[in-house]
Parts: structure tokens; C-alpha cells; sequence
């Protein structure tokens, strides 16, 4: 797993785009879920998982979140309803395209990649 800590939000698109018409729970736990494919230590390149094509239990994940396991399986569903997430193996879940939260990352990715090499 890799050490990214951040991805990113369009603003515009966040504040005006088709998550507006969603109740605040899925926004806040979309954006919980965002940073969970993310974090490096559960998730990296938007895949959620333990350890190859084992992913974490809705229960882990919601205790995770601080929600409530039905909150978050509601969620869930609603995110693999509107092609949000993909499931996959043992409920292991990818962000359908990360590359979109991603790519000022993967462009930028060279660079830190030279910086960090000694010379």
C-alpha cells in the first residue's frame, strides 16, 4: 500500500455537482470513503482492502466511519446503484474512476519520485 494522504475535490463540482441532490450523510460518507481508498494503510490507487482480493467487513468499515453498520451498507448500496463504487473478491471495493481524484497526483508523481532518490 502507498502513502498518499490526499486526493482531490473539485470545488465547483462538489458544491454544484450531482451529490448536492444527496442527503448530507452520503456526501460526508462519500467523502469518508474517498479518503479510506486513499489512506495507504487500507486503501491505496482507490482500491479498499486488507490484503490482496480481501476486502474490509461493512462493520469494519463502519466502525471506521463512526456510523452505524445499516448507515453505511445504505450508502454502500447507493454508491455500487450509481457506479460509484465497483465490488469485487471479498467485498473488496474500488473507487470507479480514481484517476479523476487523482491525476494532478499520478502528473506530479515523477517529480516527488526525484526528490526522494539520493543522488
Amino acid at each position: 500500500m502507498g502513502h498518499r494522504r490526499w486526493f482531490k475535490v473539485h470545488a465547483e463540482k462538489w458544491l454544484r455537482g450531482s451529490m448536492r441532490d444527496t442527503t448530507s450523510e452520503i456526501r460526508g460518507i462519500w467523502i469518508d470513503t474517498l479518503s479510506l481508498a486513499s489512506d495507504g494503510f487500507y486503501g491505496d490507487e482507490g482500491i479498499i482492502q486488507v490484503a490482496e482480493g480481501k476486502g474490509l467487513a461493512d462493520t469494519q468499515i463502519a466502525r471506521i466511519f463512526n456510523i452505524p453498520a445499516s448507515q453505511w451498507q445504505q450508502a454502500k448500496q447507493f454508491f455500487l446503484a450509481n457506479d460509484m463504487l465497483r465490488c469485487s473478491g471479498e467485498n473488496v471495493l474500488e473507487v470507479v474512476n480514481w484517476k479523476v481524484y487523482q491525476s494532478e497526483y499520478q502528473r506530479q508523481k515523477q517529480y516527488r519520485d526525484k526528490e526522494e532518490k539520493p543522488f
